[in-house]
Formats: structure tokens, C-alpha cells, sequence
């Protein structure tokens, strides 16, 4: 029997708050509420899937092409994820995924550093999930790019040893 595939997302929530994602993954409790419905509007053009030759074409060497929806899958990993949106390049890809949210500020400590903005771990988790799978797909993923849309903000995260590290 073929074993199941984990969607990157499921892994990111875990990652979040083991007991939350217990309630909602294994026992089923996905209770609708204001957060879930402005994040279901946020993605509803990101969810429009690109046609299978705009992937082939950005593959080819073409302009770089926006590909949507694009499901990735890893066997070897045990994993699968459906990624907002893709930049693709050739052999080079970036994922972005949305967030209705705003980022991490971090407050500096003293008046001479500044305040810096960062991802949620969890979003981290997710954009590295998904780069390792674009990875193993055979694309060269230098960023994943995280959109959040209640600061109309990208912010993007290296995606290195240490993103791959924390992913896994």
C-alpha cells in the first residue's frame, strides 16, 4: 500500500501548535471564522491553476512565467504542496505563497539598530517545505518569497542550509 503524502501546509501547521492542528487534521474540527474568510479571498486568484504550457514554456528557457497552483509531490520526503504562485526562470524558481496577515516585526533592542521585518517560523516552515520540493523537481530555488497582504509586503527568505535545516 502506497503511504500518504503530507501537505507542506499540515507540516507548517503542526510546527505552529501541535494541539490546533490535532483538532483540525485529525479529528476533523475546521471551524469557519472571520481569519479563514479573508484568507480565502486573499487566495482566490493565486488558486486559479496555470495551464500545464506555461510551465513547460518557463521550463524551456522562455520569459519567465507566473505559474499557479502548481502541485509538487516527493515520494522520498513523504510530502506534497500546492504553491500559491511560482516564478519560473529556465531551471530557476522562486515560490511565493500569501498571507493575509502581517509579518513579524521585530522591535530593536537598542537606538542603534533598526527594526527589522521578518517571516512567521510557520511561513518560513511552509516557503521551505515547498523550495526543497522545487528543488528535488530539478529547479534552482536561490528565495522563497512570502506576500503578505495586510501590509501589501513581500518579504523574502534565503533559501539555504539553514531554511532547508529548520524545513525538515
Amino acid at each position: 500500500m502506497d503511504e500518504p503524502l503530507w501537505p507542506a501546509r499540515n507540516v507548517a501547521e503542526h510546527s505552529y501548535c501541535p494541539r490546533l492542528f490535532y483538532y483540525m487534521e485529525v479529528e476533523g474540527i475546521h471551524l469557519p471564522s472571520a481569519d479563514t474568510e479573508q484568507g480565502i479571498h486573499i487566495h482566490r486568484h493565486a488558486d486559479e491553476p496555470s495551464n500545464e504550457s506555461v510551465l513547460r514554456a518557463a521550463h524551456d528557457g522562455e520569459a519567465p512565467k507566473v505559474v499557479r497552483s502548481l502541485v509538487l509531490t516527493s515520494t522520498t520526503l513523504g510530502l506534497t504542496a500546492t504553491l500559491d504562485l511560482a516564478e519560473v526562470d529556465g531551471k530557476v524558481a522562486v515560490p511565493i505563497e500569501y498571507r493575509k496577515g502581517r509579518p513579524y516585526h521585530r522591535v530593536a533592542d537598542n537606538d542603534e539598530e533598526a527594526d527589522t521585518v521578518e517571516p512567521w517560523p510557520t511561513d518560513r516552515v511552509q516557503v521551505g517545505l515547498q523550495s526543497i520540493l522545487l528543488e528535488e523537481a530539478g529547479y534552482s530555488v536561490p528565495r522563497a518569497v512570502l506576500y503578505y497582504a495586510a501590509e501589501k509586503r513581500r518579504v523574502t527568505v534565503a533559501f539555504d542550509a539553514g531554511l532547508k535545516a529548520e524545513a525538515l
